[in-house]
């Protein structure tokens, strides 16, 4: 039975999430404003900036707090299968690394976005293509580069992103994406949600999926309970049934209506699937959670005391 204590914690830690994010947000629109109408304007704004400090030095008082507590009960946590994987595959030049998508990685590399691109679309277009529903030279855009990007975008907002894009990597070159969200308008309050998981046609079934959503239901677990996915069945389909013995026997996802089954009237049916989140592992999770979040605060403070320290010597 869990102790008031855990119950005190987890209404502390739900609360500093949406304290942290609101400060770390606030923090980083007030450090972006850099032209000079912005500066024109903060004149005289030296309290404020002060205010804010304080604000933000109260709420790293408050996430060691937690951490603290936290540390208490880590010896309860399951290990990090994620970590161990690629510990255990660190000699491996051929190992997959994923990462979150940032416009940074864009900025870097030019061609990221549309690589993506036409990652993401030729994969679905093959795919359509071998089920019968594209004819042959015919093109499926699932997405574009303009949606590529504003997908990594999100992910510049670290721990606070709702929504982010996950990158696997295979000896520098970007080879599979997948996206994953804390809280999409279409889920239940505490469930979380990945998709649109592409692997590159010359790298599928070499363990770049699975990869992907390790990445995805391991970032899930820090604020989710829950996790689902969707998908459409047709009994007798070669696809769906691979997409059934994905996500509802390998992945571990159920669905409610219980396993498919042939309609009178045949068609496809729309399987909505779900599955819990350990809670050794939304302990895990949460912890990394907040210490990326403290990250973000102690990053964003040094840059707000800098920036008061520059506009006192000038």
């Amino acid at each position: 039975t869990p102790s008031p204590r855990s119950f005190a914690t987890k209404a502390t830690v739900t609360t500093l999430y949406a304290g942290a994010a609101a400060l770390v947000v606030g923090a980083a629109v007030w450090l972006r404003r850099r032209s000079g109408r912005w500066k024109t304007l903060r004149r005289g704004s030296g309290e404020k900036m002060a205010a804010r400090v304080r604000r933000l030095k109260a709420m790293l008082e408050q996430l060691d707090t937690v951490l603290d507590t936290a540390d208490d009960e880590a010896d309860t946590a399951a290990p990090d299968e994620a970590s161990q994987a690629d510990a255990d595959a660190a000699e491996d030049p051929d190992r997959v690394v994923v990462t979150i998508g940032t416009t940074a990685e864009a900025q870097r590399d030019p061609t990221l976005a549309r690589h993506i691109t036409k990652m993401v679309n030729t994969s679905y277009t093959q795919s359509l293509q071998a089920q019968g529903q594209l004819p042959p030279g015919g093109v499926y855009e699932r997405t574009s580069v303009g949606d590529i990007m504003n997908r990594l975008q999100m992910g510049d907002d670290g721990a606070r992103a709702n929504r982010v894009l996950h990158l696997a990597w295979r000896r520098g070159e970007c080879v599979g994406v997948c996206s994953s969200t804390y809280q999409p308008p279409w889920c239940a309050e505490g469930c979380g949600h990945w998709g649109l998981v592409v692997a590159h046609v010359d790298h599928q079934g070499t363990g770049v999926a699975s990869a992907l959503v390790r990445a995805a239901e391991e970032r899930l677990a820090g604020a989710c309970e829950m996790m689902q996915i969707e998908y459409e069945y047709t009994p007798g389909d070669d696809y769906s049934e691979r997409l059934y013995a994905w996500y509802e026997q390998r992945c571990g996802f159920t669905c409610a209506r219980g396993p498919p089954h042939a309609r009178p009237g045949g068609g496809a049916q729309f399987r909505k699937c779900h599955k819990p989140v350990p809670e050794a592992a939304q302990r895990a999770a949460k912890r990394r959670r907040l210490l990326a979040m403290r990250g973000q605060v102690v990053t964003e403070l040094a840059e707000l005391e800098a920036e008061i320290a520059e506009e006192s010597a000038a």
